[in-house]
């Protein structure tokens, strides 16, 4: 057998794997030309990919031998899944293992933004802090009073609110599905935009979700309101939020965008009132650790035709 991977792997890794097929890695820390990774697919039994791959029906159709996908990432938009499910690929990913460390990071976007935590390190490295205490300077919003609606109420979502529970903030939330969670008000979307001082989104990308916090969407939230987004980039409309950063009328923390890395001539670089992370929501030792030896044994349980340890995305037709 055979197992293409196509991000640079550690040798302990490397060494595993080998004892189950035989290797094709790329090496390199830039993307994988599409052209080689079509060529190395021909004759591919695995695939051990990341979320910046993208895997579309194209690759998959001249991967005959393919019987596994193994994706370390919770997200699954860069994959046609239903491309590969046709063709009797299992798909897998890693979920749970990066919950507790991306609600961690919502809540430090959201206590960032609210109190101004990157301005008052800017103002402070340039030397424009130039007096003690004042009564009115930096002042800020308090996570503690605030109404959080959170939209996406998965294992991420309902980790958020649990952290907020604890602050004491009032937490309502809208998922597109019917749950009840302890503690947390359901409302409709149009409710939470207009009624949340927070909006933070953990819905995963679909083709019924992207794009889903729109212009008008955005119009709706109250003066000085936060967007926090640790889901995916292609939830919002970016042009209509720089729009409402650039009139000081919304404040935004965000980890994740359209395009990534960041491009140097996007405006967000240059707009106040938000917080920008290189999409680090899982950037923790332990998480990322777990992630890998997750996408390794559903990488290993499909080669073999077992069932994946974290559950398949999507069924076989």
């Amino acid at each position: 057998m055979k197992v293409v991977v196509t991000f640079p792997i550690p040798p302990p890794a490397k060494n595993l794997l080998s004892q189950h097929a035989e290797l094709v890695c790329w090496d390199s820390e830039d993307p994988i030309p599409k052209g080689i990774l079509a060529d190395w697919l021909e004759t591919a039994d695995g695939l051990l990919t990341t979320l910046t791959c993208s895997i579309d029906e194209g690759l998959l159709a001249n991967a005959s031998r393919l019987r596994v996908i193994s994706t370390v990432s919770v997200g699954v938009d860069h994959i046609d899944v239903q491309a590969a499910v046709a063709r009797g690929i299992a798909v897998g990913h890693t979920p749970g293992v990066l919950t507790g460390s991306t609600a961690d990071l919502a809540l430090a976007l959201m206590l960032g933004v609210s109190r101004r935590v990157a301005e008052g390190d800017a103002l402070i490295r340039s030397g424009a802090w130039s007096e003690g205490w004042k009564p009115n300077f930096l002042l800020g919003t308090d996570l503690s009073a605030s109404t959080v609606g959170l939209i996406g109420m998965g294992p991420i979502g309902q980790a958020v609110a649990a952290r907020l529970q604890g602050f004491g903030s009032r937490v309502i939330a809208w998922n597109r599905s019917q749950k009840v969670v302890k503690g947390v008000e359901f409302v409709d979307l149009d409710d939470l935009l207009q009624t949340s001082d927070i909006v933070s989104l953990h819905t995963a990308l679909t083709p019924e979700t992207a794009g889903m916090i729109t212009r008008e969407r955005l119009s709706k939230m109250k003066d000085g309101a936060i967007l926090i987004n640790t889901a995916r980039g292609a939830l919002v409309d970016e042009a209509a939020l720089i729009k409402e950063l650039r009139a000081h009328r919304l404040r935004a923390g965000l980890d994740v965008f359209v395009d990534e890395p960041l491009p140097n001539d996007s405006e967000f670089r240059q707009l106040t009132g938000c917080v920008l992370l290189p999409h680090v929501g899982s950037a923790t030792a332990r998480t990322r650790q777990a992630m890998f030896e997750l996408a390794l044994k559903n990488l290993i349980a499909g080669l073999q035709g077992a069932e994946l340890p974290a559950g398949q995305v999507g069924r076989f037709t």
